[in-house]
Protein backbone atom coordinates (compact mmCIF):
# COMPACT_ATOMS: atom_id res chain seq x y z
CA UNK A 1 0.00 0.00 0.00
CA UNK A 2 2.73 2.25 -0.15
CA UNK A 3 4.43 3.78 -3.54
CA UNK A 4 7.72 5.40 -3.70
CA UNK A 5 11.04 6.57 -6.08
CA UNK A 6 14.76 6.01 -5.56
CA UNK A 7 17.12 7.46 -6.72
CA UNK A 8 20.67 9.30 -7.22
CA UNK A 9 21.52 13.07 -8.26
CA UNK A 10 24.33 12.09 -10.95
CA UNK A 11 25.67 15.50 -10.63
CA UNK A 12 25.83 15.79 -6.67
CA UNK A 13 25.73 12.07 -5.48
CA UNK A 14 22.68 12.69 -3.28
CA UNK A 15 20.29 9.83 -2.57
CA UNK A 16 16.78 10.21 -1.84
CA UNK A 17 13.54 9.26 -1.99
CA UNK A 18 9.53 9.98 -1.63
CA UNK A 19 6.84 8.19 -0.93
CA UNK A 20 3.09 8.20 -0.55
CA UNK A 21 0.91 5.47 0.93
CA UNK A 22 -2.73 5.34 2.28
CA UNK A 23 -1.44 3.96 5.72
CA UNK A 24 -0.33 6.47 8.69
CA UNK A 25 3.59 7.38 9.51
CA UNK A 26 5.41 5.90 6.22
CA UNK A 27 8.01 7.88 6.98
CA UNK A 28 8.94 6.56 10.58
CA UNK A 29 8.62 2.70 9.11
CA UNK A 30 9.37 2.61 5.10
CA UNK A 31 12.38 5.71 4.62
CA UNK A 32 15.92 4.60 4.86
CA UNK A 33 18.52 7.18 4.05
CA UNK A 34 22.06 7.49 5.02
CA UNK A 35 23.90 10.13 3.50
CA UNK A 36 27.12 8.85 1.32
CA UNK A 37 25.70 4.73 1.88
CA UNK A 38 22.10 4.56 0.08
CA UNK A 39 18.23 5.39 -0.21
CA UNK A 40 16.24 2.54 0.24
CA UNK A 41 12.37 2.02 0.29
CA UNK A 42 11.07 -1.02 2.71
CA UNK A 43 7.68 -1.59 2.18
CA UNK A 44 4.60 -3.60 1.38
CA UNK A 45 4.00 -5.21 4.95
CA UNK A 46 7.18 -3.52 6.30
CA UNK A 47 9.75 -3.93 8.58
CA UNK A 48 11.75 -1.09 9.70
CA UNK A 49 14.71 -3.54 10.84
CA UNK A 50 15.22 -4.55 7.21
CA UNK A 51 15.39 -1.39 6.26
CA UNK A 52 17.68 -0.73 8.78
CA UNK A 53 20.21 -3.85 7.75
CA UNK A 54 19.78 -2.94 4.15
CA UNK A 55 22.04 0.32 5.08
CA UNK A 56 24.47 -1.66 7.13
CA UNK A 57 24.91 -4.29 3.94
CA UNK A 58 25.62 -1.97 1.50
CA UNK A 59 27.68 0.46 4.04
CA UNK A 60 29.36 -2.56 4.18
CA UNK A 61 30.68 -2.78 0.36
CA UNK A 62 27.74 -5.18 -0.97
CA UNK A 63 26.21 -4.72 -3.99
CA UNK A 64 22.28 -3.61 -4.05
CA UNK A 65 21.32 -6.79 -5.28
CA UNK A 66 23.23 -9.13 -2.79
CA UNK A 67 22.04 -6.93 -0.25
CA UNK A 68 18.59 -8.18 -1.29
CA UNK A 69 19.63 -11.65 -1.37
CA UNK A 70 21.28 -11.72 1.93
CA UNK A 71 17.95 -10.08 3.50
CA UNK A 72 16.40 -12.98 2.07
CA UNK A 73 18.44 -15.51 3.70
CA UNK A 74 17.07 -14.36 7.57
CA UNK A 75 13.67 -12.59 6.54
CA UNK A 76 11.30 -15.71 7.43
CA UNK A 77 8.65 -13.11 5.48
CA UNK A 78 10.15 -11.94 2.88
CA UNK A 79 7.67 -13.03 0.10
CA UNK A 80 5.34 -9.98 1.57
CA UNK A 81 8.49 -7.32 1.28
CA UNK A 82 8.99 -4.71 -0.92
CA UNK A 83 12.83 -3.45 -1.30
CA UNK A 84 14.15 -0.35 -3.68
CA UNK A 85 17.77 0.18 -2.71
CA UNK A 86 20.01 3.29 -4.82
CA UNK A 87 23.27 4.60 -3.91
CA UNK A 88 25.32 7.27 -4.87
CA UNK A 89 27.46 5.79 -7.84
CA UNK A 90 23.94 4.50 -9.21
CA UNK A 91 23.75 1.45 -8.52
CA UNK A 92 20.16 0.05 -8.57
CA UNK A 93 18.14 -3.33 -7.16
CA UNK A 94 14.38 -4.02 -6.22
CA UNK A 95 12.67 -6.94 -4.66
CA UNK A 96 9.11 -7.08 -4.77
CA UNK A 97 7.63 -10.54 -3.16
CA UNK A 98 4.83 -12.64 -4.27
CA UNK A 99 2.51 -11.41 -1.11
CA UNK A 100 2.50 -7.81 -1.78
CA UNK A 101 -0.90 -7.71 -3.33
CA UNK A 102 -2.89 -7.80 -5.82
CA UNK A 103 -0.88 -5.31 -7.69
CA UNK A 104 2.41 -4.58 -7.23
CA UNK A 105 5.64 -4.72 -9.12
CA UNK A 106 8.79 -1.91 -8.79
CA UNK A 107 10.57 -0.88 -11.57
CA UNK A 108 14.31 0.25 -12.30
CA UNK A 109 16.01 3.13 -14.34
CA UNK A 110 18.89 4.61 -14.65
CA UNK A 111 20.04 5.65 -11.58
CA UNK A 112 16.53 5.08 -10.05
CA UNK A 113 13.88 2.87 -9.29
CA UNK A 114 10.18 3.05 -8.69
CA UNK A 115 8.22 0.18 -6.84
CA UNK A 116 4.69 -0.03 -5.45
CA UNK A 117 1.92 -2.46 -3.78
CA UNK A 118 -1.66 -2.14 -3.75
CA UNK A 119 -2.01 -0.08 -6.28
CA UNK A 120 -4.66 0.70 -9.15
CA UNK A 121 -1.78 -0.94 -11.65
CA UNK A 122 1.19 -0.82 -13.79
CA UNK A 123 0.07 2.87 -15.33
CA UNK A 124 1.30 4.66 -11.68
CA UNK A 125 4.78 3.27 -11.88
CA UNK A 126 5.12 3.71 -15.41
CA UNK A 127 3.68 7.42 -14.90
CA UNK A 128 6.51 8.29 -12.19
CA UNK A 129 8.82 6.48 -13.85
CA UNK A 130 8.16 8.87 -16.99
CA UNK A 131 8.29 11.98 -14.95
CA UNK A 132 11.69 11.24 -13.61
CA UNK A 133 13.05 10.88 -16.92
CA UNK A 134 11.76 13.73 -18.28
CA UNK A 135 12.21 16.33 -15.32
CA UNK A 136 16.25 16.16 -15.92
CA UNK A 137 16.54 19.76 -15.91
CA UNK A 138 14.56 20.43 -12.41
CA UNK A 139 16.51 20.07 -9.03
CA UNK A 140 16.39 16.85 -7.41
CA UNK A 141 14.28 16.77 -5.30
CA UNK A 142 11.54 18.36 -6.64
CA UNK A 143 11.87 15.54 -9.11
CA UNK A 144 11.61 13.07 -6.69
CA UNK A 145 8.27 14.90 -5.40
CA UNK A 146 7.08 15.16 -8.96
CA UNK A 147 7.54 11.63 -9.80
CA UNK A 148 4.85 10.88 -6.72
CA UNK A 149 3.04 13.45 -8.00
CA UNK A 150 2.56 11.78 -11.33
CA UNK A 151 1.77 8.16 -9.73
CA UNK A 152 -1.17 10.30 -7.73
CA UNK A 153 -2.60 11.25 -11.11
CA UNK A 154 -2.52 7.93 -12.55
CA UNK A 155 -4.47 6.43 -9.82
CA UNK A 156 -2.07 5.74 -6.59
CA UNK A 157 -3.55 3.24 -4.25
CA UNK A 158 -7.11 4.48 -5.54
CA UNK A 159 -8.08 6.35 -2.21
CA UNK A 160 -6.77 8.76 -0.03
CA UNK A 161 -3.27 8.18 0.70
CA UNK A 162 -2.91 9.22 4.49
CA UNK A 163 0.71 9.96 4.79
CA UNK A 164 3.77 10.73 2.74
CA UNK A 165 7.65 12.01 2.55
CA UNK A 166 10.55 13.29 1.04
CA UNK A 167 14.18 12.50 2.33
CA UNK A 168 16.96 13.85 0.45
CA UNK A 169 20.79 12.97 1.48
CA UNK A 170 24.03 14.92 0.08
CA UNK A 171 27.52 13.61 0.63
CA UNK A 172 29.07 16.50 2.84
CA UNK A 173 26.93 15.92 5.80
CA UNK A 174 25.55 12.86 8.31
CA UNK A 175 21.90 13.94 8.25
CA UNK A 176 19.33 14.70 5.61
CA UNK A 177 19.42 18.06 3.69
CA UNK A 178 15.73 17.60 3.52
CA UNK A 179 13.51 15.87 5.76
CA UNK A 180 9.77 16.38 5.37
CA UNK A 181 6.63 14.44 6.18
CA UNK A 182 3.06 13.87 6.24
CA UNK A 183 2.14 11.53 8.91
CA UNK A 184 -1.84 11.49 8.63
CA UNK A 185 -3.39 13.81 6.48
CA UNK A 186 -5.84 16.19 7.87
CA UNK A 187 -9.78 15.08 6.86
CA UNK A 188 -11.05 15.10 3.21
CA UNK A 189 -7.11 15.68 2.03
CA UNK A 190 -5.06 13.59 0.35
CA UNK A 191 -1.09 13.44 2.06
CA UNK A 192 0.53 13.95 -1.04
CA UNK A 193 -0.68 17.39 -2.34
CA UNK A 194 0.01 18.16 1.63
CA UNK A 195 3.50 17.30 1.61
CA UNK A 196 3.62 19.83 -1.90
CA UNK A 197 2.53 22.46 0.11
CA UNK A 198 5.29 21.97 3.06
CA UNK A 199 7.75 21.46 0.37
CA UNK A 200 6.51 24.51 -1.76
CA UNK A 201 7.23 26.27 1.74
CA UNK A 202 10.27 24.86 2.91
CA UNK A 203 12.34 24.17 -0.27
CA UNK A 204 13.83 27.47 -1.12
CA UNK A 205 15.17 27.23 3.04
CA UNK A 206 16.92 24.06 2.37
CA UNK A 207 20.69 25.70 2.53
CA UNK A 208 19.93 28.04 5.13
CA UNK A 209 19.15 25.58 7.36
CA UNK A 210 21.05 22.76 6.32
CA UNK A 211 23.91 25.18 6.14
CA UNK A 212 24.32 28.88 7.10
CA UNK A 213 22.37 29.42 10.13
CA UNK A 214 24.77 26.83 12.00
CA UNK A 215 27.29 29.49 12.31
CA UNK A 216 25.37 32.63 11.39
CA UNK A 217 22.74 32.47 14.37
CA UNK A 218 22.24 36.25 13.51
CA UNK A 219 20.82 35.79 10.05
CA UNK A 220 16.98 35.48 10.00
CA UNK A 221 15.71 33.60 6.90
CA UNK A 222 14.49 36.85 5.13
CA UNK A 223 17.71 38.35 5.51
CA UNK A 224 19.50 35.42 4.37
CA UNK A 225 17.20 36.00 1.18
CA UNK A 226 18.12 39.56 1.01
CA UNK A 227 22.06 38.15 1.01
CA UNK A 228 21.29 36.32 -2.21
CA UNK A 229 20.95 32.92 0.10
CA UNK A 230 24.74 32.57 0.55
CA UNK A 231 26.07 28.77 2.02
CA UNK A 232 28.91 28.42 4.26
CA UNK A 233 30.22 25.42 2.36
Amino acid sequence: MTFTIVAVDPETRAVGLCQGTSAMGVASRCTHVRAGVAAIASQSHSDWRLGRRALDLVESGLEPAVAIDALRTTDAHFGYRQVGIVTPDGRVAGHTGPSCGPYAAHRTGDGFAVLGNLLVGQQVLDAMAESYEGSGDRAFAERLLLAVESGLAAGGEGVQHLSSTIVVAGTASPRPLLDLRVDVAPPGTDAIPELRRIFDEFAPLVDYYADYWLDHPEVTPEQWRELGSPTSR
